[in-house]
């Protein structure tokens, strides 16, 4: 196959465990991958050659015993940029908004009629661009809920999204804030607090 061809192939190797016993589960997943693009980015009018290649970690794990449930996983992963044929600056660095670990826990009380919980999600920090000069810094979140069952077929929720209300960038199209005039960056956020109820009927 011929590189003009553009066709990107990806090689990836996994290898596991998995644990039951009564309530109790663990999944572990070691993964390494290497992945070649050819792409072109329409915001930035920059296109891509590139390889990357990626090793890590994945963990799941669940636990029940009574009204108490939890689920919980995390990812650490670490990601390069192997080769760039068109901006060999970035060879060895991390890719953009690739965090080295991301992580959810969620722990909740299930009371057959009502189910109260909350969950975390959170990230370490990333890279907004490629040449890895500006950080997003890392950011944990937390939603909360409540389920309410008061009659067959009918539940009643009240959800609670990012309850502190925290900052947490996801991405940027500027890789660095520059002296002068124009020294901003345009980046987009996860939202803030928002509360929302609703009403479900099963027919």
């Amino acid at each position: 196959m011929r590189k003009a061809d553009a066709i990107d192939f990806v090689n990836q190797y996994e290898l596991g465990i998995k644990y039951r016993s009564g309530g109790f589960g663990l999944f572990v997943t070691g993964f390494y991958a290497r992945t070649e693009e050819q792409n072109f980015e329409a915001t930035s009018q920059r296109f891509f050659d590139r390889t990357y290649t990626a090793k890590g970690i994945e963990l799941e794990t669940a636990y029940r015993s009574g009204v108490f449930d939890l689920r919980a996983g995390a990812t650490w992963t670490d990601a390069k940029i192997s080769k760039d044929n068109i901006t060999p600056a970035n060879q060895g660095n991390t890719p953009r908004r690739q965090a080295d670990l991301v992580y959810q826990v969620t722990p909740a009380l299930d009371f057959d009629k009502v189910r109260t919980g909350f969950n975390i999600v959170g990230t370490t920090k990333s890279f907004a661009q490629d040449s890895n000069q500006l950080i997003f810094p890392g950011y944990t979140q937390v939603n909360a809920f409540v389920n309410f069952r008061p009659v067959d077929r009918i539940e009643l929720s009240l959800n609670a999204n990012n309850l502190f209300n925290v900052t947490g960038i996801t991405e940027a199209e500027e890789g660095s804030i520059t002296s002068g005039v124009n020294n901003f960056i345009r980046a987009r956020s996860i939202n803030g607090r928002t509360l929302s109820a609703s009403i479900r009927f099963d027919f």
